[in-house]
């Protein structure tokens, strides 16, 4: 591997990490401890552990990701599914450190000030992911899959699979939580969406800047 290229991959993996962080915090912080299921694996997770407590939403997430990661390879690609391991393993093992360990709790108790920074945060750290052509996992390969196949953008295509979630959620824990589950979904692809275009944004910056040095 050349010099180039290895520095290109720590990189890419240090945003990856960075960006598990994030959506762990978010989750077990803000989303969870407010049985809000604000889509992708992580809320069905959320959905299932209340149903069978013993089963933490960290290994369910780690459970869900081994089926889909099939799909990543096959569909998507090699270097896709390669990160995306890593960030879904990294996840679940935050995710447990974080509640087990940490003895996460809610940092605040209005449902509408956790939607808020919950998504924020938890947004960002997907879209840390998808810049560097990775995933947190669950629905998130399958939104890729959406984006890669079709002319979906990725915070539309975050939208599409994460209603049948929300839906889930309300039914579970009732239609006040399911409408700031929805809430969270809809802001989550707006703000991945954003994270995206502002990193992408800087890169090309950078790319020019150093263009102009070297034809200087």
């Amino acid at each position: 591997m050349k010099k180039d290229n290895l520095i290109s991959t720590i990189r890419d993996y240090i945003f990856i990490t960075i960006g598990i962080i994030l959506v762990a915090f978010g989750i077990q912080y803000f989303y969870a401890p407010n049985e809000i299921a604000g889509g992708g694996l992580s809320g069905l997770s959320l959905v299932i552990s209340h149903y069978v407590p013993f089963l933490s939403v960290g290994t369910l997430i780690f459970l869900g990701n081994l089926i889909l990661f099939v799909i990543a390879f096959i569909l998507v690609g090699g270097d896709f599914g390669m990160k995306t391991i890593y960030a879904s393993f990294a996840l679940s093992f935050v995710m447990d450190f974080m509640e087990k360990v940490m003895h996460s709790h809610a940092l605040t108790g209005n449902l509408l000030l956790a939607v808020i920074i919950g998504t924020i945060i938890i947004a960002s750290g997907i879209g840390l992911a998808f810049a560097v052509n990775a995933s947190t996992g669950g629905t998130d390969i399958l939104a890729k899959i959406l984006n890669k196949y079709s002319t979906i953008n990725l915070g539309i295509s975050l939208l599409i699979v994460d209603l049948v979630v929300v839906i889930c959620g309300a039914l579970t824990f009732g239609l006040d939580k399911g409408f700031y589950s929805l809430l969270a979904v809809i802001m989550n692809g707006l703000v991945v969406d954003r994270v995206i275009i502002n990193i992408e944004k800087r890169r090309k910056e950078k790319s020019d800047k150093k263009a102009e040095e070297l034809v200087a």
